[in-house]
């Protein structure tokens, strides 16, 4: 059976698909205050991954090594928020740890919480500096989402998710997270035993933030499935986003040709979709899609499947999607983001950090590289090659 990279975020499925490498030497910063960059890679065949975390004086250039890493066992999971990095790798317990980096600039572990039972977490959303929320999921167990201080990393409170269950839903995935206002927007992937989707919809729990409680679960039926985790602390397709005008778009993936991949919108001020929007990815685009990368003013990445035979579950020895570009507001797609780019996997990420450019990784079966975007000319630059697997997650930080 195979299981999605997007269902249990770093799982079985998303083994990197590439061997481990020997680690090639690679220069550490001198000193902890001018780390400026953190990136964490994966790599190795499951079950025997490990995963690289690792700080930056500049940009990366040539090809880059794992030489002042910290190792972690297993394949992982990056989110950053305001200068340090939340880390989870695929393996019970579901442990996410808290990094910053010494004053040599090397990887220190500062704290961590665990929940029992499962395995990662799928989405990490942070409101401030007292509270954020971490979706934690796991074949075969019943997933969790936690509130928690991410100063101290205390666990304040479980959320009860009882009311979003649903008969026939042996296993249930919580994927994406966003907030505005009071609210909390989760999306939930229902599967049955036979791991087929339960039901031809898109769902998303409001949680209400001061009474920790569900309010309700919404759903749409002009697209399928949620298939895809992420958040704004994170760096992967993202299942849901937040724009500028606080609208929250909502992807959605096909389902065996009864609906088609599509966006559909929660305005501003509103917990329920709205009637009079959608997009249709299959007619704008042309194929199937996974998640959104958004880069502001309604522009979007997404991951055009051209591997029918596999959408949307990832095949480990082939790399079945192309970037293509979306405008969620004018609901089109622009195209291809570069025909000299190849195939990628949907283990494909995306980070901004300033108004000039967008950096994407390609994850291909050989190799693995980040590239840059020009925002104002659109030209597409290869920055550095990654020598240990896959890039997880790549931030400035300062």
């Amino acid at each position: 059976m195979k299981i999605s990279r997007s269902l249990l975020t770093l799982s079985v499925a998303t083994s990197i698909f590439l061997a481990g490498c020997d680690k090639p030497e690679l220069t550490p910063p001198t000193k902890g205050e001018a780390t400026t960059y953190a990136m964490m890679v994966s790599g190795g065949v499951f079950p025997n991954q490990t995963s690289y975390f690792s700080g930056f004086e500049s940009l990366p250039t040539g090809i880059v090594g794992t030489g002042n890493a910290a190792e972690l066992t297993g394949s992982g999971i990056m989110h950053s928020y305001k200068g340090f990095h939340y880390l989870t790798t695929f393996g019970a317990p579901a442990t996410l740890r808290k990094y910053d980096f010494d004053e040599n600039g090397r990887p220190r572990e500062l704290s961590s919480f665990v929940v029992q039972g499962l395995k990662t977490f799928g989405a990490v959303d942070f409101i401030s500096d007292t509270e954020a929320y971490a979706a934690s999921n796991g074949f075969g167990g019943v997933p969790k989402l936690v509130k928690f201080n991410p100063t101290t990393m205390q666990i304040t409170a479980t959320i009860d998710l009882t009311s979003i269950q649903k008969p026939g839903g042996k296993e249930v995935f919580y994927l994406g997270m966003t907030h505005r206002d009071d609210y909390v927007f989760m999306g939930v992937n229902y599967q049955t035993a036979s791991f087929s989707n339960l039901g031809d919809s898109v769902y998303v729990a409001v949680i209400n933030r001061t009474t920790n409680k569900v309010d309700k679960l919404i759903a749409d039926g002009r697209c399928g499935i949620i298939w895809n985790a992420g958040t704004t602390s994170g760096f992967g397709p993202s299942s849901i986003v937040l724009d500028e005008n606080k609208d929250i778009y909502v992807t959605g993936t096909s389902n065996q040709a009864k609906v088609p991949s599509g966006v559909v919108r929660i305005k501003n001020g509103q917990t329920t979709f709205d009637p009079d929007y959608f997009l249709n990815l299959n007619q704008a685009v042309g194929s199937d899609c996974q998640g959104l990368f958004y880069y502001g003013n309604g522009r979007a990445l997404t991951l055009k499947s051209e591997d029918p035979a596999n959408y949307p579950f990832d095949d480990s020895k082939t790399a079945g999607y192309r970037y293509f570009k979306v405008d969620l507001y004018k609901k089109t797609s622009q195209g291809d983001l570069s025909a000299t780019l190849p195939k990628v996997s949907s283990a494909a990420i995306t980070t901004k950090w300033d108004a000039s450019k967008l950096y994407l990784s390609v994850p291909t079966p050989t190799t693995n590289a980040m590239y840059s975007l020009d925002l104002s000319s659109g030209a597409i630059n290869k920055e550095f090659d990654l020598s240990a697997g896959v890039c997880n997650g790549f931030v400035k930080f300062k």
